[in-house]
Parts: structure tokens; sequence; C-alpha cells
């Protein structure tokens, strides 16, 4: 299974430093570990993509990282695909429910790496932090959930927390902060949809066509204009690949070893990655607006989830 194949190993290395230490492992602790490395994985892939991007400083070029960097990552999903024995190509691609949910992704991730080409790191993942509090207000107006006093407090409140980022009365980013905004509201319309699939996909097989979808879009999009990249840049656009699909193994380990309840606050950590990166590869140092406007989205988001462990809507 992928599941041993990849990821055992780390967690057997990890359990032995914690028995050595006098820890008590558990699965709690693994699933935050393991969301902690998915979310470094994402962030890492994603300032490759940056780092790629910033040599050419044309919007366009996007569309060429992300269909080579694609191609990569279709076959490290294939070949773990293979190794669970859960590669089937005509219930992948029959299925409407998982074109429907990859052009959702694709509109996302449009919308994201604009928005990681044109704005700091850190910002671009603050803003996109609201997906999870838009998804709660999209739950109760178009799925008719019950979203009572005290999480639409919060909806509230990571709207008051976006707009303390934007800082409207500097606007030092100009309109750009619109990218990873829409690509919020992209997210949680596409998990939104999720939720109402008639059919339970294995995670690994959702990925793929995700993928496949994104890839094949911005493919066509690379038509526009032709860059010739030198063999770094492919290497890195490997290397990228490669921590994409770990992202994708980590985020299915989290779910298989941890309940959701546990692990969903440590989504966070992105952030701090973003800053991280940001300083040190870009160098951006965020305002303390940026700080502030974080501060409040990441209450708002701990919030609903505190609110959705009590009433049960996360286990």
């Amino acid at each position: 299974m992928v599941f041993d194949f990849c990821i055992l190993p780390i967690e057997k290395l990890i359990i032995k430093f914690l028995m050595f230490h006098k820890f008590k492992v558990s699965n709690d602790l693994l699933g935050i570990f393991y969301m902690l490395l998915c979310q470094f994985s994402f962030a890492t892939n994603d300032a490759f993509v940056k780092a790629i991007y910033e040599n050419y400083d044309e919007i366009f070029v996007l569309n060429q990282i992300i269909f080579i960097r694609g191609i990569f990552t279709l076959l490290f999903i294939l070949l773990f695909l293979y190794i669970k024995k859960e590669l089937n190509f005509k219930l992948i691609f029959t299925s409407n429910e998982l074109r429907v949910r990859g052009i959702l992704e694709s509109l996302a991730a449009l919308f994201f790496f604009i928005g990681i080409a044109l704005l700091p790191f850190a910002n671009v993942y603050i803003l996109l932090s609201m997906a999870p509090i838009l998804l709660t207000a999209f739950s109760a107006i178009f799925l008719r959930e019950k979203v009572r006093w005290r999480r639409w407090s919060a909806v509230l409140l990571g709207f008051v927390g976006v707009v303390v980022v934007i800082n409207p009365g500097k606007l030092e980013t100009s309109y750009y902060f619109i990218f990873p905004i829409i690509a919020a509201f992209m997210l949680s319309i596409r998990d939104m949809y999720t939720k109402n699939f008639k059919k339970d996909y294995p995670s690994l097989q959702i990925a793929f066509m995700t993928c496949f979808v994104v890839t094949a879009l911005f493919g066509f999009l690379s038509i526009y204009k032709f860059y010739d990249f030198s063999l770094n840049d492919i290497f890195i656009l490997f290397i990228a690949a490669f921590f994409l699909a770990l992202g994708y193994i980590f985020s299915i380990a989290t779910i298989k070893i941890a309940l959701v309840s546990v692990t969903s606050t440590f989504r966070y950590s992105v952030i701090l990655w973003g800053i991280l990166y940001g300083y040190f590869l870009f160098d951006e140092v965020p305002s303390t607006n940026t700080y502030i406007g974080a501060l409040i989205i990441v209450i708002s988001g701990l919030i609903i989830i505190s609110r959705q462990k009590k009433i049960g809507v996360i286990k």
C-alpha cells in the first residue's frame, strides 16, 4: 500500500525518537505531525513555483510552469496508485463528479498562482485561509446547514481580518489581493460540491483527476506563449512536483490516522511557512497589518473549528 510504502518508514522513525525520549506515541500526535509535513510540502512546492516565475517575471510563464510541474506530479501519483492497486482509469475518467471537482480546482489554481506571482508570499496563504470560513457561510446558505450566531460571528470576524490584511487606506499591493480571495471562494465551492459526492472515491483517485484537469488547463493556456526553460528550471519543477505529491500523501495519511477535529487547527501552519519563505527567499517583510489580520483570520477559523467539534460537524 502507498500508505505503508511512503509513510510507515517515517512513522517508525518518529515513534523510535519519541520512545527514546519517553514520550507516549498516539495517533493524534502522528496525525498532527503529518498535517505539519503536509502544509510544509505544499508551501515548499509553491515557493519553487514563485522562484521560477521571478526568473522570467512574466505572468504568462505560470502556464508553462504549472503544466510541466503537473506532468511530473501525475507521474508520482500514478506510481502511488499503482502501488496501492487503485489505478482504475475507467472510474477516474468517466466520473462527472471528479471532472467537475477538477474544473473548480483548476479555477482556484489559476487565481491562486496569479496571487503567488504578484503578491507577497505570506499574504496569499493568509487570504486563502478564508476558504473554510467561506465554506461555513456557503453551507448555511446553499446546503441549509444550521449555523448559529457564534459561527456567523466568526465568519464576520474573518472578513474583518481580510480588510486588515488588505489595508484599504494604502493598498500597497494594488488590487492584486482579489486573486487569492477568488481562489478561496472557488475552494469553498469545491469543498461544498465534494460534500455532496454520491460515491466515495479513494483520495488518490480524486488527487489524480484534480491534478489531471489542472495540468490540462494550464497546458492549453501555455500554447499562448512558449518559454525556453533551462535544465535547472526543469529540475526545480521536478522537485516541486515531488513536494506537491508528498503533500497529497501526508494529507491522506493525516485523515487515515487521526480525527479531523484534532489536526484541522494545524492547517494554519502554512501561514508560518509562507512568512519564512517570503522572508528568506523573496526578501519580503510582512507589515504589522499583515500580522494582525492573519491573527484575526486564524482566530476566526479556530472558533469555527471549535464550534464544529462541539456540535459534531467534524469528528
